[in-house]
């Protein structure tokens, strides 16, 4: 999978993530480095029973946003790559 980036609300401020799978996590890396000292700079999610979690103090608001980009994503992909394999 190629990382993408998403755009996501945490306290207030909209923040750049560029999220890329590691393993059997997805990490978000903060884009605008300005905003470290407001908002995490990195954080770990994963999927357990169909339920986003992540080890950071987040709001289920925030883990949503981040869980349904990468929802969207994966999604994408999958029909892209369906579509490719029915016009061969």
């Amino acid at each position: 999978m190629n990382p993408f980036v998403t755009n996501v609300m945490i306290n207030n401020f909209t923040a750049d993530y560029q999220i890329f799978l590691i393993g059997k996590k997805f990490k978000a890396m903060l884009m605008q480095t300005y905003l470290g000292n407001c908002i995490p700079c990195q954080l770990d999610f994963w999927k357990e029973n169909g339920v986003w979690k992540t080890h950071h103090p987040l709001t289920q608001h925030v883990i949503y946003q981040f869980g349904n980009s990468i929802d969207n994503h994966l999604t994408a992909l999958a029909v892209q790559k369906l579509k490719s394999s029915a016009a061969a």
